[in-house]
């Protein structure tokens, strides 16, 4: 089984490039979606991840179990040190249920799995990939998506973007590069390549 890695910045458009792999016979795994999950209420109250959060952040969890994830965000983007505290709390908890899903996918028989995980230079994981995917966005093009699609302000996208490697630096270190500055078919022929390259 080969690990593709996929990784990017924020509103570099991995989603986009993440469902095209999944078309073309890719298993994928989001880092993001697990996150999600483990937070998600269990059985009426909060998930154990969420209890944890909540203990050191108090205040930004909802009565419903919920984790308020935009006050959460507002405290660990302005705040390093609250962020890597934060991350201390959650990486390992992806980290473990990601390799659940990655032997379950193993032993079903999958041939390539991509791991789509924004922080993936800066944790180190490109050392267990087969290969690192970065899908590539001009700066300029990734804060404008970023404050149209998230709602944010300038100055918080900035904050956002300060907390992740710089794009360039990304795209240095990959094994593929996608180039999404221009439509969605030239987003599809680049990955079409890269498909191509991973199985040939």
């Amino acid at each position: 089984m080969k690990l593709i890695g996929l990784t990017g910045g924020i509103a570099s458009g991995k989603s986009t490039v993440r469902a095209m792999l999944a078309e073309l016979g890719a298993d994928v795994l989001d880092a993001d979606a697990v996150y999600h999950q483990l937070l998600s209420p269990r059985g009426g109250g909060a998930s154990p991840l969420a209890r944890q959060i909540e203990a050191q952040f108090p205040g930004v969890l909802g009565e419903d179990g919920v984790i308020n994830r935009r006050a959460l965000g507002e405290r660990v983007f302005t705040d390093s040190d609250e962020r890597r505290t934060l991350e201390t709390i959650t990486h390992p908890a992806v980290a473990n249920e990601v390799g659940r899903q990655i032997a379950a996918l193993e032993a079903a028989g999958s041939q390539i799995v991509v791991y789509d995980v924004p922080l993936l230079f800066e944790r180190g994981l490109e050392v267990a990939m087969d290969g690192v995917i970065v899908v590539w966005l001009a700066p300029d093009a990734q804060l404008v998506r970023m404050v149209q699609r998230d709602g944010v302000s300038i100055r918080e996208a900035n904050q956002r973007l300060a907390s992740q490697l710089p794009l360039a630096e990304k795209r240095n270190k990959a094994t593929w590069v996608i180039d999404n500055n221009n439509d969605l078919d030239s987003t599809r022929a680049q990955v079409e390549l890269v498909w191509r390259s991973i199985t040939g």
